[in-house]
């Protein structure tokens, strides 16, 4: 059973156990549910409940759902009965040979799990309840606008992998009922036409399903108080978790779209946030890493958090399309003024972004040395350069006098940098008053598209002892 129907089949089952339950009064005993195919298993499962106290267990609510077994995050298809007053509760059979089965007394707050068991091998006439844990926070939500869907305030959250799950509203506290352990929680859209909407338009469920892990065990009795909660398309999952009300109530990030050169949407091109547009940040390696933060959904849309620092005046989102570890499509977006993101609240449209087959660049730098500066050496060797387009991934370093290659860029018209290769150079550069552009040249440049541009002998020269001081 694959995923998406699997939460489909559960999200159904809701819907469903609720509307019946609404018409007709749920009998104690009762099976729930729209699946009941069971294989080989058609024996009845019966069993009678406890509390720790040793009282019989009315009205809990017992689950039976199926083990599983390749996919954590699968939820469960399950079947759901009702303790009667003398603690006994029934299924007409089995949900599959091997199950799960979890035990809810929420007017005790205990609980009973067992993750896996059979109708023969099971031991039902005495099951025992134990002190729930809970795991309690708020939720609040992000409405997809760019999508046209409006998600509603309405969601699950579900211990991933087991039985246990629970409707809860936006901005409403909630407490989910547990057992001990460390556990992936699950938050998702408890409306599943809101789910088969989300699905049509292109997002992933990775991206419907969030999915967060807890940081520390819960034993019985404890309570796990957890900061709000956002749901949204496109937190980070580091940032699904928020400091406080406001900050989960107040999401702005960027977004756009992104054509393949065939002018078609383009899916899984990876999406990188350039902030650094000179590479000062480049101190080692043999190139500036491309970090890729996202990938376009199959209607080339994307989504990126805003960044949380911005050292210039703008910055540019890059992309590119690989194949066999090749890239061959890249593009980058406009550059993003600082100003518009300063006071976001909300969406902020970078627009649509045609990729192009990529361009490459061969160029040498030649030193020029000062001839009234004493202290700048005549020997290439020890001079090195970096050379970069600004505004993107591609910077390298090299000894001046060098040819120098850049693959993998960006066609149309760019701009290339360069200055001193020397970290520390440039480091007291940058704090001091010096004018940039007395140690960082730019030239422009127009690459073409699937071919290699030759700009041979950049001119040098070392920053002066004037500028260091």
């Amino acid at each position: 059973m694959n995923r998406m129907f699997a939460k489909t089949l559960f999200l159904q089952f809701l819907g469903i156990f609720a509307v019946l339950c609404s018409v007709v009064a749920c009998s104690d005993k009762h099976t729930a549910g729209t699946v009941t195919d069971t294989g080989n298993t058609v024996a009845e499962v019966t069993g009678v409940v406890h509390r720790a106290d040793g009282k019989l267990a009315s009205n809990a609510v017992v689950r039976m759902a199926r083990v599983v077994v390749d996919d954590s995050l699968i939820v469960p298809e399950m079947l759901e009965s009702v303790t009667d007053t003398d603690g006994v509760f029934a299924f007409d059979s089995a949900i599959a040979d091997t199950f799960q089965l979890a035990i809810i007394d929420t007017s005790a707050e205990e609980i009973f799990y067992m993750p896996r068991t059979t109708a023969e091998a099971g031991n039902f006439d005495s099951i025992k309840l134990e002190k729930a844990a809970f795991f309690s926070s708020v939720l609040y939500y992000e409405n997809v606008a760019e999508l046209e869907v409006a998600v509603g305030s309405h969601f699950i959250v579900y211990l991933t992998g087991t039985p246990f799950y629970q409707s809860v509203f936006a901005g409403d506290s909630f407490s989910v009922m547990i057992p001990q352990g460390t556990w992936w929680m699950e938050f998702f859209p408890g409306d599943p036409q809101i789910v088969a909407k989300l699905q049509s338009s292109g997002v992933a469920d990775s991206l419907i399903y969030r999915s967060w892990k807890m940081t520390s065990e819960v034993k019985p009795g404890d309570t796990l108080d957890v900061r709000p909660f956002l749901w949204s398309t496109a937190a980070d999952v580091d940032t699904l978790v928020k400091e406080t009300e406001e900050a989960a109530k107040d999401v702005s990030r960027l977004y756009g779209k992104v054509a393949c050169k065939n002018g078609k949407p383009c899916e899984g091109v990876e999406v990188a946030l350039i902030t650094d547009l000179y590479g000062f940040t480049f101190m080692e390696g043999d190139s500036l890493e491309f970090d890729v933060l996202t990938k376009t959904d199959s209607l080339g849309r994307w989504w990126l958090n805003l960044p949380k620092e911005v050292p210039e005046d703008s910055f540019r989102v890059e992309f590119r399309k690989v194949q066999d570890d090749i890239v061959v499509q890249a593009g980058t977006s406009r550059y993003v003024k600082k100003s518009e993101i300063a006071k976001l609240k909300d969406t902020l449209d970078v627009g649509v972004d045609t990729l192009q087959r990529p361009a490459s660049l061969l160029s040498g730098v030649r030193l020029v040395v000062d001839s009234q500066d004493t202290t700048q050496s005549s020997n290439c060797m020890v001079n090195s350069v970096v050379v970069g387009i600004k505004g993107t991934s591609h910077f390298i370093r090299d000894v001046s006098c060098d040819m120098l290659t850049l693959t993998g860029i960006p066609a149309g018209i760019q701009e290339i940098v360069l200055y001193s290769g020397d970290p520390k150079v440039i480091s007291v550069l940058e704090k001091s008053d010096a004018v940039r552009w007395s140690y960082v040249t730019l030239t422009g440049v127009d690459l073409p598209e699937n071919a290699e541009q030759k700009v041979q002998w950049i001119t040098y020269t070392p920053p002066s002892k004037n500028i260091l001081e």
